[in-house]
């Protein structure tokens, strides 16, 4: 009897010990870790994840009551009062005679029409989202970037922090949310765009959203007046609730960030940002433009370069943007760009250790305009017979040879770019193969190559062959350089890719 009573103690005991370490472990237990701590000096050992590197080539949806006029600009808000004097960004007076688009507006739509009566004719009611994101597969783009919520401060979402948004207003639907939801079934990454922070500086003192602004929680503002806390407070509040209902692949941000009075947030937002995409499991992208100066510190974002390039290689994974489509502010004439040029251009931007993104601009019906589609379709094509030189690649020693004259930085006005001359190429490299762009179309000829001479015994070429094509590619090095025989046969009407297999490892 007592054996048993003391082998019942010894159990109990047992028992208790493993309960009690279990409980201490349990409430000992570590929250879960942040790889970002709260400074920047953690945010710089942030890595560009290996997804946006290998993607090169990404959609960007500008889209927004704006579509609704002829002239499709953000700007439209802000340019059509500027009825006598024109305010820059930073609130500067910089001409004192009626912008362009205020006269198109004036004489399209009468003075009477203000920005919000294009509201009730924002219906998208033909928008598929299916289709578009079945078109921005077709381009082979591999990610997408949509407007959340641009300057005007119309909320493309069913946002919790103002009721002008698309859910409540206009097409009265969640429009970011079906995007993402058809994008994801085309495994296409997603991005959304904020550039809410310069609705604090973006209407004109004559707009009549002046007299609302304060109902729409959009700002008060006059053209040099500081960005008040108050707003800073709701700008951080809207920031927060796209990124918690929408969980983004990737945030992009426009210019007006660089503002002294959002740079406390800078910090607070890549670590908001970057922990979240801890906690979704995600490599997330966080994204800032850059118009003036750097907004975020160098290392701690992919750099978005508007509507300009890089000389040269960047030694920083970038983005530059490429519009399909450009509007005359006087006559609201359409300028569509060339799918040759648009190629060229993409091309030049991965040389150079860039993304490209493509802006699309829909229709207020929810529709791509069919000259859109035809560019986003014909670059698909050939980027389908180019891939192995595009996707995964990286830049080579030297981007290639051929006239690009720019500054460096967004809104270049010196940008002038000579893509078809027989002599200009760019590189990319990929799987231990050298990758040739021919930029001109040229029927035949010859392409002269002079970074590839042999007397460097790294250069010692194996094999060349066109990408696309089993004809046999005719060539000739020598100390000179690489000559490259062209015949009449073309895979595609657009830019030729040679492939460059070397005797030895490439560099």
């Amino acid at each position: 009897m007592r054996y048993n009573l003391m082998k019942a103690l010894a159990v109990s005991f047992l028992f208790f010990v493993i309960y009690s370490f279990s409980m201490i472990s349990t409430h000992s237990e570590k929250p879960q870790h942040y790889a970002y701590d709260t400074n920047w000096e953690s945010v710089q050992t942030y890595q560009v994840p290996q997804w946006f590197k290998d993607a090169k080539l990404g959609i960007f949806v500008e889209w927004g009551i704006y579509n609704v006029p002829r002239i499709k600009t953000s700007y439209y808000a802000r340019w059509m009062d500027f009825d006598s004097v024109q305010y820059n960004a930073n609130g500067k007076v910089v001409n004192t005679n009626p912008h362009p688009l205020h006269n198109f507006h004036k004489s399209h739509y009468g003075t009477s029409t203000k920005y919000e009566d294009f509201v009730s004719s924002y219906t998208t009611q033909s928008f598929n989202a299916d289709e578009w994101a079945s078109l921005f597969k077709k381009s082979g783009a591999k990610y997408i970037i949509s407007v959340a919520e641009h300057h005007d401060g119309f909320a493309m979402y069913n946002s919790n922090h103002t009721s002008f948004n698309s859910v409540q207003l206009g097409p009265k639907r969640d429009l970011t949310k079906e995007l993402i939801q058809a994008s994801k079934k085309q495994n296409l990454k997603i991005g959304l765009s904020s550039h809410f922070a310069y609705n604090w500086n973006f209407y004109s003192p004559n707009s009549s959203f002046q007299d609302e602004n304060r109902q729409l929680g959009l700002a008060s503002q006059y053209p040099s007046q500081p960005v008040s806390q108050n707003f800073i407070d709701h700008w951080w509040d809207r920031t927060k609730d796209i990124i918690d209902q929408y969980q983004p692949d990737l945030m992009w941000f426009d210019f007006y960030m660089n503002k002294n009075e959002f740079k406390p947030y800078h910090e607070k937002l890549a670590l908001y940002y970057y922990n979240k995409g801890i906690d979704w499991e995600k490599e997330v992208v966080l994204q800032s433009q850059d118009k003036y100066s750097h907004a975020l510190p160098k290392g701690t974002n992919v750099m978005n370069i508007n509507y300009s390039k890089n000389r040269e290689i960047n030694e920083e994974q970038w983005q530059g943007n490429i519009p399909l489509v450009k509007y005359n502010l006087e006559t609201g004439e359409e300028k569509h760009k060339k799918t040759k040029r648009v190629i060229e251009d993409f091309i030049d931007i991965i040389s150079k250790n860039g993304n490209a993104l493509l802006h699309v601009f829909p229709n207020a019906d929810g529709t791509i305009p069919d000259k859109q589609k035809q560019v986003l379709e014909e670059i698909g094509e050939w980027v389908n017979i180019n891939q192995s030189a595009i996707f995964g690649a990286s830049p080579w020693t030297t981007h290639g040879k051929g006239a690009i004259n720019t500054f460096k930085g967004s809104f270049s006005k010196q940008l002038k770019v000579n893509y078809s001359t027989r002599d200009s190429y760019r590189f990319t490299k990929n799987n231990n193969r050298l990758y040739v762009f021919m930029m001109s179309n040229s029927e035949d000829g010859v392409l002269e190559v002079s970074d590839i001479e042999s007397n460097n015994q790294q250069n010692k070429i194996r094999h060349i062959n066109l990408l696309g094509s089993d004809e046999k590619v005719e060539w000739k090095q020598s100390d000179r350089g690489l000559s490259i025989f062209i015949s009449k046969h073309q895979p595609n009407k657009y830019a030729r890719v040679f492939e460059i297999e070397f005797e030895n490892q490439i560099i």
